[in-house]
């Protein structure tokens, strides 16, 4: 008998030990899997530039309802929600040459279904010479003739030494004559510069959110458009056809 009961302790002392193994190793294991989901999960996926945030005022982007809200002049599709902006000066040759020579041959393709261009002007102050024709574009847009009057502003630049020679009153006059809208609500929108306050406003805030601008720059949606110079991503001016297209096409077909 006693043999008997000892054997039957002997089975229960193995079976707990047995219990207790297996118990100690579903709680280290329960431990490792607690340890990785609250300490060695990560926050946050996305690369760490990008939850940054920046000690700066200043972005490299304009916020987009800068643009959804406009009405200024453009040409294309507006409800496509795809904006290119060019920030141009009247007075800057570099300007000249990029509307010239990629702007109008762009627009010349008729391919506009799926963007809106339109033109923004960078106009520093009101003793800019720029400041006369750029209000005289915007009247003329009243009339739908903004594309022959910013036409014709560069084609007047073109034709004197200095842009203070080609930004006279009476040249802008006769650039509205020839254009036929030399009435009575272009020349009220003249002489009430309806356009001056906005036109300051729009480049004043250029100023204030950009780190670096100039003229001509061009905006995909708020973003510069950009090229790889020496190893690193930095917006560009007056580029050719080629690329500008090429830098039109990649945007649409990332989205």
């Amino acid at each position: 008998m006693k043999n008997i009961f000892s054997n039957v302790i002997d089975k229960i002392k193995n079976n707990l030990r047995l219990f207790l193994s297996i118990m100690g190793v579903v709680v280290i294991l329960a431990g490792v899997v607690i340890y990785n989901f609250y300490f060695e999960k990560p926050i946050n996926t996305k690369p760490v530039e990008e939850n940054q945030e920046t000690t700066s005022q200043k972005q490299n982007f304009l916020d987009s309802s800068f643009y959804s809200s406009i009405l200024l002049a453009g040409q294309g599709n507006k409800n496509t929600g795809k904006y290119v902006v060019v920030l141009s000066d009247y007075s800057c040759g570099w300007s000249a040459k990029f509307y010239q020579e990629t702007i109008k041959p762009f627009l010349a393709q008729k391919n506009l279904d799926k963007i809106w261009m339109q033109y923004d002007f960078l106009i520093l102050n009101e003793q800019s010479p720029s400041l006369l024709p750029t209000e005289a574009a915007y009247c003329a847009n009243e009339y739908n003739r903004f594309w022959e009057f910013h036409d014709g502003v560069f084609a007047l630049k073109n034709k004197y030494e200095t842009v203070e020679e080609a930004f006279t009153e009476e040249n802008i006059v006769s650039l509205a004559k020839s254009l036929n809208i030399y009435e009575d609500q272009f020349k009220q929108c003249m002489s009430e510069h309806k356009y001056k306050e906005l036109i300051l406003m729009r480049a004043n805030y250029y100023l204030d959110v950009m780190e670096r601008l100039g003229v001509p720059s061009t905006f995909l949606n708020g973003y510069p458009i950009t090229l790889l110079i020496e190893g690193k991503e930095q917006a560009v001016g007056a580029i050719d056809i080629n690329t500008f297209n090429k830098k039109i096409n990649e945007w649409l077909a990332g989205d």
